[in-house]
């Protein structure tokens, strides 16, 4: 199939490139090209707990995922999720399917079920356990296919641990990078509209201001972040911890 890259090429590439990357969006882009090869098409590295702090599930970062991100933390739905108690009783990873049969919950089922009306054929869990003792995963969802091979698992292992690692040591990078200005209220105002896909002009109506200081605002926000496109606040926002609030 000429043109197209295997999922062994794409594993190799990845592998050769996730520790020379410079960037969280560059090494993100060469794990979505590992993970699209071997059927997911939406992925993120969760911190769910650190040693001696409570379970408090949140996306660090990840591809395809900003919008639930966004669900998932603000409407709680981690707290019932059965795979963040896979994440502790496994060592290597796990499948939606193999997880949903020991769940006894309504709301436990009621995750699967919101995942599965959006779209999500099955997932797989990736436990990821730091050095200094931090519990993490790295979550995959499949749009395409519901059953995973012991190729696609061991590939995606190796693959995830990288990607949780390496990424939390750019995040980490980047933060320092920016910290100093944070955006203001309507910036990050303005942020969250273009991540629920409003164009400036409804932004300006929703907030009762000029399209064009939506515009102002929108382009400071870049400044800030480090992006060049409005497509990639949302993202960049996530990534270095901005509350994307409605109302900040």
């Amino acid at each position: 199939m000429t043109g197209q890259t295997s999922p062994k090429e794409a594993a190799l590439a990845f592998f050769s490139a996730a520790s020379t990357v410079e960037t969280l969006e560059a090494l993100q882009t060469a794990f979505a090209s590992v993970a699209g090869a071997h059927g997911f098409q939406r992925g993120a590295c969760v911190h769910i707990a650190t040693p001696g702090e409570p379970v408090q599930p949140k996306v660090l970062f990840g591809f395809g995922v900003t919008a639930w991100a966004d669900q998932y933390t603000r409407g709680r739905l981690s707290r019932y999720d059965p795979a963040i108690q896979a994440v502790f009783t496994n060592v290597r990873p796990v499948s939606w399917r193999e997880i949903e049969a020991g769940v006894k919950s309504a709301e436990g089922q009621a995750v699967f079920d919101a995942a599965r009306a959006a779209g999500a054929r099955d997932g797989l869990i990736v436990p990821v356990h730091g050095p200094l003792g931090e519990v993490m995963s790295v979550s995959l969802v499949s749009e395409v296919i519901d059953t995973f091979d012991d190729q696609t698992r061991n590939t995606m292992h190796v693959a995830g641990t990288i990607f949780a690692t390496r990424g939390l040591s750019l995040l980490e990078i980047e933060r320092e990078r920016t910290e100093g200005p944070q955006l203001s209220r309507r910036e990050i105002q303005c942020v969250y509209w273009i991540n629920k896909g409003k164009t400036d002009w409804e932004i300006g109506r929703i907030l009762g201001i000029a399209e064009d200081t939506v515009a102002f605002h929108i382009q400071n926000a870049k400044k800030k972040l480090g992006v060049t496109t409005r497509a990639q606040l949302p993202n960049r926002a996530w990534y270095l911890g901005v509350l994307l609030d409605e109302n900040p």
